[in-house]
């Protein structure tokens, strides 16, 4: 069935940029446990706010999260019309997560989570026949209680949450079957995200610290490489407006993930390396004071050009010191530098000039030598 809400959001930067903040939240807050080595796919506005599923060796999802992404300005969410709407929405979602034709794992799972910056207070009270007053129950989804699943909720507040979204939907007197059964998947999350977009990319650099810690020099500019993998999907509509876990042009996939944090964490070694042996660097590599600042900049920029399939002339150098590096007789990065120089400019072409080539030979130094050091 064709459904024009999948791309309501897509128009929506505000919203966008909470989901993209969100996801990566979430990602670096569980990056070593869940995250780090593993291989998934993430998209925004499709199907779901957010979605993570997992793949296994031979491309079955085994697993696969969504979140309903939803702030709060003031105030907590409690049992009302407004939380029934949302749950009932996310209960669909199980519903097309089971009926997309990607392939899945024979031990195949999901779970739905509602995740928000505000507190969730549930509350219901119950009419006892002695003694009269009612009894009240009450669940609490905060920074002291992180997470709970519907299922761990007090019968009442179960019960309470069901009646809601019957009311608003006029369901009768039970839940249809396939929204019943999802509620066993279905999670309350407190993420504990600062309100405003600003603030949260200043919580996104702290939790990079954290994961990195001297890793990364620049926080700022590792957060704006991390953005930029949602670039494409922020501006990407479904296809015919239907959302499909197979549609490629909504996802960001682990393996750029991984690739923009091998990036961050090699670019900050290298530019750190740099701005404390500068004057060393300068004088074994003969750069003149003048040219200092633009080989700053062409060897800080080339890392991020040696993942682009664009920049032939960086790929080709990266390919050659990859393939040659190992014969360097040098005893310092700055020797063998100067070995590749000239062994590049003996066997190829190139249209960089000389200042030019000595920074991208450098940094494709530094990004092959330092990778496996960064994986591990």
């Amino acid at each position: 069935m064709v459904d024009k809400t999948v791309n309501a959001g897509v128009g929506a930067q505000q919203g966008f940029d909470l989901q993209r903040n969100m996801a990566l939240f979430i990602i670096l807050d569980n990056f070593n446990d869940k995250f780090k080595g593993n291989k998934y796919f993430l998209s925004l506005e499709h199907l779901e706010d957010i979605i993570f599923c997992f793949i296994n060796d031979i491309g079955e999802s085994t697993h696969i999260d969504t979140y309903q992404s939803k702030k709060k300005s003031t105030g907590n969410w409690t049992v009302n019309q407004d939380l029934a709407v949302v749950v009932a929405k996310i209960l669909e979602t199980g519903g097309k997560l089971i009926s997309d034709p990607y392939p899945k794992a024979k031990n195949y799972q999901h779970a739905l989570h509602f995740s928000s910056n505000a507190i969730m207070h549930f509350t219901k009270s119950v009419a006892q026949k002695k003694p009269l007053k009612p009894i009240p129950f009450s669940e609490i989804i905060n920074d002291q209680n992180l997470i709970s699943s519907f299922p761990s909720l007090n019968i009442h507040i179960q019960s309470a949450i069901k009646d809601s979204i019957i009311k608003k939907y006029k369901y009768g007197d039970s839940l249809p079957k396939e929204l019943e059964q999802e509620l066993e998947n279905l999670k309350f999350l407190f993420v504990d995200m600062t309100k405003t977009s600003k603030e949260q990319e200043n919580q996104l650099e702290g939790k990079l610290s954290s994961i990195f810690g001297n890793k990364i020099n620049d926080k700022k500019a590792a957060i704006e490489t991390l953005f930029s993998l949602f670039n494409k999907i922020g501006l990407t509509y479904n296809q015919k407006n239907i959302a499909r876990l197979n549609d490629k042009s909504k996802r960001v996939e682990s393996d750029e993930v991984e690739n923009a944090l091998d990036i961050i964490t090699t670019k900050s070694k290298a530019f750190d390396y740099w701005r404390k042996e500068e004057r060393n660097i300068s004088r074994k590599l003969q750069i003149r004071p003048f040219e200092k600042e633009n080989f700053e900049l062409m060897f800080y920029s080339a890392f991020d050009f040696f993942k682009s399939n664009q920049e032939a002339e960086h790929q080709r150098i990266i390919t050659f010191v990859k393939e040659n590096y190992l014969s360097c007789q040098g005893c310092d990065e700055e020797e063998c530098i100067s070995e590749l120089f000239v062994l590049f400019n003996n066997t190829n072409n190139t249209t960089f000039e000389v200042m030019n080539l000595k920074a991208v030979l450098y940094a494709a130094y530094f990004e092959t030598i330092y990778k496996t050091e960064v994986k591990n």
